[in-house]
């Protein structure tokens, strides 16, 4: 069962424009002769660029035995669900987790192992809750 990620338009209201000008900056720093500033102008043009396109790309899958989680291009989490202690629903604008695919004020945190935390924002969070609760036989 696989769940999509979830778009806030804060989200678009802050990464999207917030790309344009770096991506402006970095058109600007072309026709300017200083080096320093151009590649460190390409740099932050990269790692925006980077956030803004690539939680799209994410997703989180309930396997057979685990939660697969994508963020992005490069990094995934694989959480096995005997590991799982607890799920629940939040709205703030930050995760508590430093890995999340959070693009929403609203996203789930499933925790696991001793202190981890994994915060995601997908389309249906209820219903992959209620999916992770019965296959860890976890009471509401």
């Amino acid at each position: 069962m696989r769940f999509s990620p979830k778009y806030d338009k804060l989200f678009h209201f802050i990464w999207i424009p917030t790309a344009i000008i770096m991506l402006f900056l970095l058109v600007m720093n072309a026709f300017l002769p200083s080096t320093f500033g151009w590649i460190v102008t390409l740099a932050t043009t990269v790692v925006v660029a980077y956030f803004v396109i690539s939680p799209m790309f994410g997703y989180v899958e309930l396997r057979e035995t685990c939660v697969f989680v994508k963020f992005g291009f490069f990094m995934k989490r694989v959480i096995p669900y005997e590991t799982i202690r607890g799920v629940e629903k939040k709205r703030t604008a930050i995760a508590d987790s430093m890995v999340a695919l959070k693009n929403a004020m609203e996203h789930v945190n499933i925790k696991h192992g001793s202190f981890d935390i994994t915060s995601v924002s997908v389309k249906d969070g209820d219903a992959m809750m209620a999916e992770i609760r019965k296959r860890c036989g976890i009471s509401a």
